[in-house]
């Protein structure tokens, strides 16, 4: 089987911590280039991981090479050019969230890439980790019962640190910590749900920094069709000693956690915890996360495995972050009833 030729677009840190590497170590891929604005990250790249061209602009690097795929790994407002201009050339795409700025920009990519036969795998890197997995698997088979209540956060500690420009700048970003933090939580929610459909959500947003032009803390509650609810709190700058990352999962007959993965079923009239043994620490796991998800692009594309991240969901959830959007304007809860 031939090699996958692969271009990197956006060289900042997901991709020279993650994407670079992983690739370069996956057999049966060949890195062909990459392409970013700064020319000072170029040079030192193509150097250390041995790719032979580099291109300041994308229609430059799509004209010039015979590519399998690309990897995005740009600022937000880039993400839809970049991947309309990908599809248009042939070319499969692997992008880092959001898809989009926008919902109808997200589904203009999802019908796209439908009409022209490619693959779009948008970056939840949540859906590929094995406690994930473990969870998702117990909760199809019905081990905790019916779930209605999910209750999940990403609550930064306090730094006095700068923010990168771009993801203050809602042109740019598209939305402030909802989009940035909340996003992968509430993918992970849904995920985990199997995609329930939803009736309506409701968004408290806040500004703790008044020299930002998006909201920095927040709080999402969503109600699905069939009655689920899920409460999702996201801050950059909360006031505490250390960061908080969780999601709680309730159901009629247990109840489970992530970080770490505890899983609790009443059995008997006692509860009893059947957690599978696991050894990973969290850096281990959300490491592992990010290789088998590349990994897993690089099978989509071969056509070996089903997209498990698909365009399409990311449709979906960019519809819901819209709303809540709309209800944090209007101070009220929305309806999506979809």
């Amino acid at each position: 089987m031939d090699p996958l030729k692969i271009a990197v677009i956006g060289t900042g840190s997901i991709a020279q911590i993650v994407h670079l590497p992983v690739l370069k170590n996956i057999e049966g891929v060949t890195l062909n280039a990459i392409c970013d604005i700064d020319d000072t990250k170029i040079t030192p790249l193509l150097e250390k991981y041995g790719i032979p061209n580099g291109y300041r602009q994308a229609d430059r690097l799509f004209k010039t090479e015979k590519l399998d795929a690309v990897h995005i790994c740009t600022a937000n407002h880039y993400h839809y050019p970049m991947a309309y201009m990908a599809l248009m050339n042939d070319v499969n795409v692997f992008m880092e969230k959001p898809i989009a700025l926008n919902a109808a920009d997200a589904q203009k990519l999802d019908i796209l890439a439908k009409e022209r036969n490619l693959q779009v795998l948008v970056g939840m890197q949540n859906r590929f980790r094995d406690d994930v997995m473990i969870l998702k698997e117990f909760i199809e088979k019905d081990e905790l019962g019916e779930i209605f209540y999910i209750k999940s956060g990403w609550l930064k500690q306090y730094k006095r640190k700068p923010f990168t420009k771009w993801k203050t700048n809602p042109k740019k970003a598209g939305g402030g910590v909802v989009l940035d933090l909340g996003s992968q939580l509430i993918d992970l929610a849904l995920f985990l749900l199997g995609m329930p459909k939803i009736k309506s959500v409701r968004l408290y947003d806040y500004s703790l920094n008044p020299d930002l032009n998006v909201e920095d803390a927040a709080l999402a509650v969503i109600e699905t069709v069939k009655g689920a609810s899920m409460t999702i709190e996201v801050s950059w700058k909360m006031h505490l000693e250390k960061d908080m990352i969780y999601t709680h999962i309730f159901g009629k007959n247990g109840a489970a956690y992530l970080n770490p993965l505890r899983i609790n079923k009443e059995l008997h009239g006692n509860l009893v915890n059947v957690t599978p043994y696991t050894t990973e620490n969290s850096a281990a796991r959300f490491k592992k996360a990010y290789e088998s998800e590349i990994q897993h692009f690089i099978r989509v594309v071969r056509g070996e495995e089903e997209n498990r991240s698909s365009s399409a969901d990311a449709v979906r959830i960019m519809r819901i972050i819209e709303a809540l959007y709309e209800s944090a304007r209007l101070k009220q809860q929305v309806d999506l009833n979809e």
